[in-house]
């Protein structure tokens, strides 16, 4: 077995001293009949011998989920820095259609190499891959900000891109963890939202930020060569000024994170979260195994990844149609900034109604398939093309896609416990990425044109729908703590669990 271990103690002796010590909390053991359902634990209550076996809720979890969510901003502002600006990064660098898609593409890339290291990340590890993936943004965005020749420039901003896609191979699979190892069962599937959605957040102030800073290029037949220059100098300082604002931004939440960011609280939240996991090579084994795994893995890494590198190259396949950067940076802002808020909404809806996830998933779903059909056929001409049409079919879909991100993953977390969060949650976004890989490579082919974007898109999502209907929705997690706090509801008051509720006594540690 492996999995975090939490310190003795009660709440108060322990609430500000140092997350090193590895003392074992208290563990059931485990037993199956067959290797892949050794899920269970035999026991489902904590001895009560020790004060240190209290389940205790802190404070301070506002402050790792609200950290997270900053840096989350900051990794997404960064991935989505040059979709929106696309024409004037092509006249001021010289690039192509291709070059976009690439930049896009090194998220992809960076986890389709590195993302297999995820499956090692625990609980103990959190603080230092949290630390460490602050410390790349902050270095891909100062690689952007040196100034050189175009050729230059644009090996840095590689750089820089690949350094931020490394970093966000954390930012999208551990928000599961985070909440399991910090958050009472009745709030894991809001903190699961807040930590996942705000990289989307960051993908909109991308949208918003770079239209903001980077003026749209108006050349003209009729401009002379130094009119042209002019303008294409001040497009340059537009973008260098965009640049420094976003390394100062990242700079400063690597250093708020590297001052405070601990892995885990002295004691654990919930029993589940108490318990050791499967080990790496027992857990990823049964894993493979679990067909209910691999059918809501297909049906988030499908639509998730394909409408990943399609929203990155929403400009390029609006342009052909007369609509701007800055009119695309809008719909794009508009569209996943309403996806956030709904996401939250259905995360807290979620806790407050327990064991739903897959119907509500599906409801999600096969209402992203319905308005991107709309948004489809709209753009191949076989309707009437309006900015309100517009606008509302591409907000319908990123509202209902975006919001089903954590439920997915909790999901999927009910559904494999006890192995590892970060296993489970690593080889879904692994194949997320492989997906938007495959999708934004296909651009650099010759004259494959962008057309064929909506209608892969369309088919990823719809696809999803069967899948999801045929999945045979489990939530082994949710019973285990449920038990438990029906235990302490009826049986123990020394020594039992403390759970936050309404009807059970609270405790939350003061900073």
């Amino acid at each position: 077995m492996s999995g975090p271990r939490w310190e003795g103690g009660t709440p108060d002796s322990r609430e500000k001293q140092p997350l090193l010590s590895q003392s074992a909390y208290a563990v059931p053991a485990y037993s199956s009949t067959s290797e892949q359902d050794a899920v269970l634990p035999t026991s489902t209550v904590l001895p009560a011998s020790s004060t240190s076996q209290h389940i205790v809720v802190y404070h301070r979890r506002w402050w790792i989920v609200g950290m997270f969510c900053l840096l989350g901003i900051a990794q997404g502002a960064v991935w989505n820095c040059w979709g929106p600006i696309s024409d004037s990064a092509k006249l001021v660098y010289r690039w192509t259609d291709g070059t976009i898609s690439t930049l896009e593409n090194w998220d992809n890339i960076a986890f389709v190499l590195f993302g297999p290291g995820l499956m090692f990340i625990n609980a103990d590890r959190l603080r230092s891959s949290v630390v460490l993936t602050a410390f790349l943004i902050a270095a891909g965005t100062a690689l952007r900000c040196i100034p050189g020749s175009v050729g230059v420039a644009t090996i840095l901003i590689h750089a820089g891109q690949f350094l931020n896609g490394v970093a966000g191979i954390v930012l999208m699979a551990v928000p599961p963890l985070i909440s399991s190892t910090w958050f009472p069962p009745n709030q894991r599937t809001t903190a699961t939202a807040i930590s996942s959605i705000f990289n989307y957040v960051g993908t909109s102030v991308g949208y918003l930020l770079g239209p903001l800073f980077v003026s749209q290029p108006h050349l003209t037949p009729n401009s002379t060569i130094h009119q042209n220059e002019t303008i294409v100098d001040d497009i340059s300082g537009e973008i260098r000024r965009l640049m420094y604002v976003e390394c100062g931004y990242c700079t400063a939440v690597f250093l708020a994170i590297l001052i405070y960011f601990p892995s885990k609280p002295p004691s654990p939240p919930s029993l589940s979260a108490a318990l050791l996991r499967l080990d790496f090579k027992t857990g990823l084994k049964q894993l493979f195994r679990h067909g209910q795994f691999w059918l809501v893995c297909l049906a988030y890494c499908v639509p998730l990844g394909v409408l990943g590198g399609w929203t990155a190259v929403l400009d390029v396949i609006l342009s052909p149609h007369g609509i701007t950067q800055i009119d695309a940076g809008w719909l794009g802002f508009y569209g996943n900034i309403a996806g956030c808020g709904m996401g939250l909404v259905l995360g807290r809806f979620a806790d407050y109604f327990a064991g739903h996830l897959r119907l509500i998933i599906v409801v999600m779903m096969s209402c992203a398939t319905a308005s991107l059909t709309w948004f489809t056929i709209m753009l191949a001409g076989v309707l009437p093309l309006t900015e309100v049409s517009l606008y509302i079919s591409f907000i319908v879909t990123m509202v209902s896609v975006n919001a089903s991100i954590p439920l997915f993953l909790e999901l999927v977390m009910e559904t494999t416990y006890p192995i590892e969060e970060a296993v489970s949650a690593g080889v879904m976004t692994w194949g997320n990425n492989l997906f938007a890989l495959i999708f934004l490579l296909v651009p650099l082919l010759p004259q494959v044109g962008v057309t064929w974007m909506n209608w892969a898109a369309l088919a990823s999502v719809a696809a999803s729908v069967p899948l999801l209907c045929i999945f045979s929705e489990s939530y082994r997690r949710l019973h285990l703590d449920t038990a438990a706090q029906e235990s302490s509801r009826h049986g123990s008051s020394d020594g039992g669990i403390v759970e936050q509720s309404r009807t059970v006594t609270v405790v939350n540690a003061v900073e």
